[in-house]
């Protein structure tokens, strides 16, 4: 088996909508990156620079921005060092890529596109893998070691959306225009605080944003095992309570991806009214990433 040889990745989208995730790695002989964007869905009907999105579909903004972050985070080096400063870089290349497209137009601050994400790297080092997140907003990641330590990389807290959103009608089913319109006035305006000192940093079109990255580094006893999620696939643990940490982690080992991402949308469907999880959408985009962490002379082990 050569090391560090198991990385297997799914992202779908949420119905007929277009994928606004993404979800992707690679695996080298010593070393390996992997990651899971999470595209923040618009709040306005318009369209600026999107494209035809996959398998045919229409695309959507948010879509091309976590294309354009899959395209760039594959071109980073396969390390555990720190890349604020490439993730910088990428962020003024997207910006560029942006203000060239939507050079016609006068792009409302509340448009601009969006993402969460959360980018790993790893090297081995004798029986040690070093591994280093880096990550602005709500992707979240599952480490746990051979001994049984778990380390949660992220917040897994399904808290926010009823909190925030409790008070509007929309959010509790109301279809009519009123509702609509006073609950997407809400979103655009928290939208446009996005990457501002008051407001909240994410993957955008502001380079200041890496300065602002969550980072965390890792030494692990190989082998090891990692789940790397986007929210929407971590609502199998805060919405739906379906898992905890450890035993999603388990499933998918002993599953594999598929069968988690089919579980996921029968409980959605099982609750359209968000009634037992309540919820903004009552689908979205799920992806995540396994991955086997194994050094090649290290003494074999069981799989979690």
């Amino acid at each position: 088996m050569p090391p560090l040889d198991l990385i297997q990745s799914l992202s779908r989208s949420s119905g007929t909508s277009p994928n606004d995730d993404r979800a992707n790695g690679d695996v080298g002989t010593s070393a390996g990156h992997a990651w899971v964007i999470d595209g923040a869905t618009g709040v306005t009907d318009k369209a600026y620079v999107s494209r035809e999105g996959r398998e045919g579909r229409e695309g959507s903004d948010a879509a091309w921005l976590a294309e354009q972050l899959n395209t760039r985070f594959a071109e980073l080096p396969q390390t555990s060092e720190p890349i604020r400063v490439a993730l910088r870089r990428i962020i003024g290349r997207v910006r560029d890529d942006f203000l060239l497209q939507t050079s016609a137009s006068i792009v409302p601050d509340f448009a601009i596109p969006s993402a969460a994400a959360l980018y790993c790297g790893w090297e081995q080092s004798g029986h040690l893998v070093h591994i280093r997140f880096s990550g602005l907003g709500d992707c979240s990641a599952i480490v746990r070691e051979e001994s049984g330590a778990v380390h949660l990389i992220g917040e897994l807290s399904s808290s926010g959306d009823a909190e925030l959103l409790d008070r509007f009608a929309a959010f509790h089913g109301d279809e009519s225009e009123t509702a609509q319109n006073e609950l997407r006035a809400f979103l655009q305006e928290q939208r446009s605080r996005m990457n501002t000192p008051d407001g909240y940093w994410v993957f955008s079109i502001v380079p200041e944003a890496a300065s602002h990255i969550a980072e965390r580094t890792l030494c692990l006893r190989s082998p090891a095992n990692l789940l790397m999620m986007t929210d929407g696939f971590a609502r199998l643990i805060d919405h739906f309570h379906a898992y905890t940490p450890e035993t999603l982690l388990d499933a998918a080992l002993q599953q594999g991806l598929k069968p988690l991402y089919e579980e996921l949308r029968s409980l959605e469907a099982s609750d359209p009214d968000g009634t037992a999880a309540p919820r903004l959408k009552k689908e979205d985009d799920a992806s995540a990433v396994l991955v086997r962490l194994e050094t090649s002379d290290a003494p074999a082990g069981k799989t979690a």
